[in-house]
């Protein structure tokens, strides 16, 4: 009597946990973050100022195999790139690790977006 006692408490409590998980999710609007964010830029800056930005850009797309294209200049030397399509974040720290060792790139990183914060 008592174990069957004990697997209807179990049972009960994992329906509890699948009807708090579903009521949850549909208070969410089916809207839950995902593991790692879509980044949609990157910024770069270059060595030198030989090769103007927007051919560097579409240089680096073309040998690194990445959907890249020059999006404007954000003074100090720095450039945005729009990613096409955009790329996970966790994919995109590999291609971006390869492209920083590139000998006209000074530094690249993901434009991560911004984070609000609910007002009170």
């Amino acid at each position: 009597m008592r174990q069957s006692s004990l697997r209807f408490t179990s049972l009960f409590a994992l329906l509890g946990c699948c009807i708090l998980s579903a009521c949850v999710n549909a208070t969410a609007g089916g809207k839950v973050a995902p593991s790692s964010p879509l980044i949609e830029r990157v910024v770069i800056s270059f060595k030198t100022a030989q090769t103007p930005a927007d051919q560097a850009v579409s240089e680096l797309a073309q040998r690194y195999q990445l959907g890249m294209a020059y999006e404007r200049d954000l003074g100090s030397g720095f450039h945005t790139a729009r990613l096409m399509p955009p790329q996970a974040l966790v994919a995109l720290q590999v291609k971006l690790e390869q492209i920083s060792h590139d000998p006209i790139v000074a530094s690249i990183e993901a434009d991560l977006p911004m984070q609000t914060m609910p007002s009170p």
